[in-house]
């Protein structure tokens, strides 16, 4: 099985792989890698089947100017609503949150120019073309990574691709026609990388979740699992007594 997890720092990835998911039961054991650098995930990925005057219709007029990278607190609110149906027009926002219309177009329009908000549009990868998922793990020189890496985002077939901490410093994830072509695209990675090393892969057999959507095992929608950040009081009550302990240090014991 293969997860992956936004977490905003590493005590709180200690604490979700320690005492969340080594807590449940028939999980005997995990591997953990760090995503140093994200060069490219599936929102940038397109199945080419619009022309260049519809695609700027979807993006419509983008309002000049800088905005914010990351997320405002008086945004909150307005965020979760997006995250549970990205769809719902402006006034129905506005309702919900107590804002006024212009309000919301406002916030919006700054979180959408920083990229703070970004939209996708899935297509179920069974009906795609593109049906088989392949994560491939690989190791290049440090000094070659970025460089690297760049390109392989740029591949057609690339979803995602990320420079990660430890052995295995490439980790990208591809789609492909059918089964038999991971080894013929195996083999094109090494001719046009010959500096990369593919050292693991493993074909995706039901892609559970993407994007805060649950998938059946042809890769049509559910229902909605909005994403947000992590809160578990349970494990933060865990985590707080077994600092207690370390602080205290083991009970001393009196000779008789």
């Amino acid at each position: 099985m293969i997860a992956t997890v936004v977490l905003r720092d590493n005590a709180e990835l200690a604490r979700y792989v320690g005492l969340r998911l080594g807590g449940l039961d028939g999980v005997t054991a995990t591997r953990t890698q760090l995503a140093t650098a994200l060069h490219a995930e599936g929102s940038r990925w397109r199945l080419d089947r619009l022309g260049e005057e519809q695609r700027d219709l979807l993006l419509g007029d983008r309002p000049p100017g800088g905005g914010d990278r990351a997320l405002r607190r008086e945004d909150e609110a307005l965020v979760r609503l997006l995250v549970k149906d990205c769809r719902q027009p402006v006034a129905r926002l506005a309702e919900h949150t107590g804002l006024s219309p212009t309000t919301v177009r406002r916030r919006l329009a700054r979180m959408e120019r920083g990229g703070a908000l970004m939209y996708r549009c899935e297509v179920a990868r069974s009906v795609s073309g593109w049906p088989v998922t392949v994560y491939l793990w690989a190791t290049t020189p440090p000094d070659e990574v970025a460089r690297v890496a760049g390109q392989l985002a740029g591949l057609r077939e690339t979803r995602m691709c990320a420079s990660l901490s430890g052995s295995h410093n490439v980790l990208f994830a591809v789609w492909l026609r059918s089964v038999d072509r991971v080894q013929a695209f195996e083999t094109a990675l090494r001719r046009r990388f010959p500096q990369l090393a593919v050292t693991d892969r493993a074909v995706a057999l039901w892609q559970l979740k993407l994007a805060g959507q649950l998938l059946d095992p042809d890769g049509r929608r559910l229902r909605t699992v909005p994403f947000w950040t992590w809160d578990d009081p349970g494990t933060e009550s865990e985590l707080d007594a077994l600092v207690a302990r370390l602080r205290t240090g083991p009970p001393r014991t009196v000779a008789p």
